[in-house]
């Protein structure tokens, strides 16, 4: 009986170890699973709470590893230094003038203002009308005169000069006439145009005959008359 009995306890003891076996190794697996959960769910709550990375993070430097060296972008080796987007303040440019320059040289002095020049010359009055003076006419060079006893004897002494005489009287006296209008027509045209102012004119004019229309008082006496002749009276 003792016997039997020891034959049948060890099998329940074996069935409970299997037993106690089994659930320690589905609490290992349980356990187990539940940390593989709980590592997965903490990586993604915690990005899930990060703030998000700047814009320029990824061009931001790696930071070094105390002690290592290495190429560039490699890890543990000090980045290379990324230049600022902003370029440092200009300061003021750095003076070019030469140190101890020699001092300018001084001006010349203005040169003094070019005097004004004189005025020019005034041409002499013309003579009075009665002055008894060489004229000009056209291609006639002629003077009047001889009221007058000393005008008389100066037209005497300049007759040689001229070519042509003429005298303006008026009446059976043959009184002297001034302020006589003298034309001289050659060809049917005007060579000479001017007024007598004495009874008498000489008249240097070119070779040939003129017709003489003198006027007085709205009076016009005609003659012809040729250069040689001196004493060509014309009475009104």
């Amino acid at each position: 009986m003792k016997q039997l009995s020891s034959r049948t306890a060890r099998p329940v003891e074996v069935s409970g170890a299997r037993e106690r076996h089994a659930r320690a190794l589905r609490v290992a697996l349980l356990t187990g699973a539940g940390a593989l959960a709980l590592l997965a769910f903490v990586p993604a709550a915690s990005q899930a709470q990060a703030p998000p990375a700047p814009a320029d993070a990824a061009t931001a430097p790696m930071a070094p590893t105390p002690g290592t060296t290495g190429a560039p972008g490699t890890p543990g080796t000090p980045p290379l230094p990324v230049p600022s987007a902003v370029p440092p303040a200009a300061g003021p440019a750095p003076s070019t003038a030469p140190i101890n320059t020699a001092p300018a040289a001084p001006s010349p002095p203005l040169a003094s203002p070019t005097p004004p020049s004189p005025p020019l010359t005034t041409p002499p009055p013309p003579p009075p009308r009665d002055a008894m003076v060489p004229r000009k006419a056209g291609s006639v060079t002629y003077i009047c005169g001889g009221v007058a006893d000393d005008e008389q004897r100066a037209l005497s002494a300049q007759a040689r000069n001229y070519n042509m005489g003429l005298l303006f009287t008026q009446g059976a006296r043959g009184e002297y006439l001034s302020d006589v209008n003298v034309k001289l027509i050659r060809n049917g045209r005007e060579v000479a145009n001017f007024v007598a102012d004495g009874p008498k004119c000489l008249l240097r004019a070119p070779e040939g005959s003129y017709s003489v229309r003198a006027t007085y008082e709205g009076r016009t006496k005609t003659q012809v008359v040729s250069t040689g002749t001196r004493n060509a009276q014309m009475r009104w």
